[in-house]
């Protein structure tokens, strides 16, 4: 009887050390997915790195078109929909009355491209196709639906206070981008 009571002792044991290390493992898969997503990894084999490669050999090639634009307007390899929506957002602050402004970035062919760019490039921004409709607008100079435009992404960030209420006269905008961006 004692042999039999330790037998089922000892089977305890091992299935709680087997379904520890199961855990561990599954732990482990899902951290590695979870860094994959959220930061990409250039995998190379020791065969492929080159020791030999001089300074005068080497040339960086820019990861992203409009690299110090895009970094400018606070967009880079790791942005998400949020960041595109904040930065839309703090464009739209050029063109509209609303009693809040915390952020503003100016809205000029220049960034208007490279955020066009961005999102297009994008593989991973969420509700892309609505994104690139409204700064594609912005592109051919089409911001009569501005108000509109700000306060949907103003309520995507969860404003709530700054509501956009109308569009500045262009004597307003040419005082804004005065004030901030010269």
């Amino acid at each position: 009887m004692n042999k039999f009571r330790w037998s089922m002792f000892g089977l305890i044991v091992a299935a709680a050390a087997i379904s520890v290390i199961i855990t561990i493992n599954q732990n482990a898969k899902n951290y590695e997915e979870t860094q994959e997503d959220t930061s990409p990894v250039l995998e190379t084999t020791e065969e492929e790195v080159d020791f030999e490669t001089t300074d005068e050999e080497y040339t960086e090639e820019p990861a992203i078109e409009n690299e110090e634009v895009l970094y400018e307007l606070g967009l880079g390899p790791a942005s998400k929909r949020e960041d595109v929506m904040k930065t839309m957002h703090s464009m739209t602050h050029q063109k509209v009355v609303s009693e809040e402004k915390w952020y503003n970035l100016e809205m000029n062919s220049e960034n208007i491209n490279a955020l066009y760019n961005f999102i297009d490039d994008s593989e991973i921004i969420d509700y892309k196709s609505e994104l690139l409709r409204i700064v594609g607008k912005w592109k051919e100079g089409n911001f009569d639906d501005i108000v509109e435009e700000h306060n949907y992404l103003w309520g995507e960030q969860n404003g709530n206070v700054g509501k956009a209420t109308g569009v500045l006269t262009p004597e307003e905008e040419a005082q804004f981008v005065k004030l901030n961006f010269e």
